[in-house]
């Protein structure tokens, strides 16, 4: 939760929120006026958070990274999830591939659990690790891949 300034000039609570439902990753964004009662459901979606509920979840809660719990895993089935994941060239999926199997991808904790989730599904096994750059944490997330 955050402050944004209400159309009625008082400062109003703003929420934001991402989760996996149902093996889908899906994002919310409420708000809420003390001040004058205004209260509105600004958005709710699946799949990938836009920046404006993404970037205020990075901000309070950092992100993660994850990685494979065994980096000689073969790129097959990893790959074949990447490409299935996000509208990726094979050269961008290998890469995030790569990354995987060293330092990890990072995201946000809903967005590793999704992720986590779809390669599971292929018998990949992964780990999620704290304490990921924030810096770094975009792509492939919002870049509408």
């Amino acid at each position: 939760m955050f402050t944004v300034r209400c159309d009625c000039g008082a400062e109003a609570e703003q929420d934001v929120g991402q989760a996996v439902r149902d093996g889908r990753l899906c994002w919310d964004s409420e708000f809420h006026c003390r001040a004058c009662g205004a209260a509105a459901c600004l958005g709710f979606d699946a799949g990938d958070a836009p920046p404006w509920v993404r970037g205020p979840l990075i901000a309070e809660h950092g992100t993660v990274r994850l990685r494979l719990a065994d980096p000689d895993t073969g790129r097959i089935p990893i790959l074949k999830t990447l490409l299935e994941t996000w509208d990726l060239s094979l050269t961008q999926a290998m890469l995030l591939s790569e990354q995987l199997a060293g330092d990890g991808l990072p995201g946000t904790l809903p967005e590793a659990e999704w992720l986590r989730e779809q390669l599971a599904a292929r018998r990949v096994r992964t780990e999620i690790v704290p304490g990921a750059a924030t810096d770094d944490a975009d792509f492939p997330w919002a870049t509408g891949c």
